[in-house]
Order: C-alpha cells, then structure tokens, then sequence
C-alpha cells in the first residue's frame, strides 16, 4: 500500500482514499473470497486529479510446482531492452506490460521460465516480472535501482532477510558475465517468492543446481509466512 501510495505521488496523483482504510476494505474482500491462497491485484483509476475509482481482482492462488525449487529454473536474456529511464521512471509500479509480453513472443519456443533485461547501457536490470539476485564470494548482490528497475517488495524482503542472516548485500551494475560466472542465482516476485535460477542464456550456473543460499532464504521466506499466517488466524 505503501508503494500504491508513493507510484501515485510520482504521477502527480494524490491516492484518492485514505491507506488505512483501503487495508480494511481489502483484508474484507480477502476473507469473503474464501480462498486458502490468494492473488490480489489492485489498480487506480482517476476522474479528476482528486477523485477516482479503486478496483481489486482477486483469483485462487496456484503455486509453482515444487520441482522448480528443487531443480532450478532456465533464463534468458531479453532481445528488447528495459526502457529508458528518461521515457519512464521504473519505481512507479504501473499496469505496463507490453515489454514483458513482446520479450516473451521474442523468446519463441525456447523452454525458460523467465526473460531477462538488459538496460540501455547493457548491464543486468530485471526479469520481465522479477528481480534478479546472484551470490558471489559469500555476498548477495542485486541490480541497483539506476539500472532500471521496480524495487520489488519481496526483493526488498529478501534483502531484509539477508541481512538478518549476517549476509552481505549491495546493490550494484552487473554485466551478464558476472551472472554467468555467479556461485548462485535466483529471482523474487510475488508469486514465486525466492525462485532458484540455474541456468542463464544455456550457460549452467554455478554447480547447476540451487545453492545453499538460495535455499536458506527460500526457506525463510516460507517460515515467515507461515508464522505470519498462524498470527493472523489467531
């Protein structure tokens, strides 16, 4: 919400309703679903600079198959580039997906799970939904933000996480060579939470499989939602 929030500001468009009570109508509409998982998606639409409509989709969740984080899914790099950021800040969390669409009808029928872009000065920015991490010699390291890339909230939870490991983090510009050359890979949305990356553009990452990192703060990242729901429930 907070992020919802802050993309309006960027636009020049104050959030029509207050956040707290966007946080009940939607923890409402949550639990009227019935659904055990859910995926939310929430949209702003304006009629005038001050007032518009708010609308939320809400679908049964299916997650991914378990055998993608046991083995490890393909990547591969974009042949369209990320945009610009003087034609679009990238921190402004928009419906716009034509470029994820166009990148995957580039793709063809090669059998990755996800496309990665590059900016416009060639280095690593983020997948066409995710965002990338890769580890090297014990440090975490992800895109940094002027490369072109939505601070995603489960990126910054990873990061969090982490951190709470004594991990070293830094965000930074990465070349293809040093995600191919990385002990570790893997990309964090919403969906896919903490996903293992083990192959890059048909180059195998690290040992190929998913690394002893990857896995501690998948694994993490499961325990706090769980604790997170038991919390709620009760």
């Amino acid at each position: 919400m907070a992020r919802l929030a802050e993309s309006c500001q960027g636009i020049g468009r104050a959030l029509p309703w207050q956040v707290g009570k966007l946080e009940t109508w939607l923890n409402d509409a949550l639990r009227e679903s019935a659904f055990k998982e859910a995926l939310l998606r929430i949209g702003v639409n304006w009629e005038t600079k001050i007032s518009g409509s708010f609308v939320s989709m809400i679908r049964e969740f299916q997650a991914y198959p378990e055998d993608w984080y046991k083995e490890g899914v393909a990547v591969k790099t974009a042949v369209t580039r990320r945009w610009t950021l003087k034609a679009q800040d990238s921190q402004i969390k928009s419906s716009q997906y034509a470029s994820g669409v166009m990148a995957f009808l580039d793709k063809g029928q090669a059998p990755v799970h996800e496309l990665l872009f590059l900016g416009q000065g060639g280095t690593v920015a983020e997948g066409s939904v995710s965002n990338i991490f890769i580890v090297k010699e014990k440090r975490l390291l992800t895109p940094h933000a002027a490369s072109g890339i939505l601070r995603g909230v489960t990126r910054n939870f990873v990061v969090y996480l982490a951190k709470q490991r004594g991990i070293q983090v830094a965000e930074t510009f990465l070349t293809r060579h040093e995600i191919y050359s990385a002990e570790e890979c893997f990309m964090t949305n919403t969906s896919s939470e903490v996903l293992p990356v083990v192959e890059v553009d048909a180059r195998k990452i690290g040992d190929g499989g998913p690394g002893p990192m990857t896995r501690g703060l998948r694994a993490d990242f499961r325990n706090y939602v769980e604790v997170f729901r038991k919390n709620g429930q009760n």
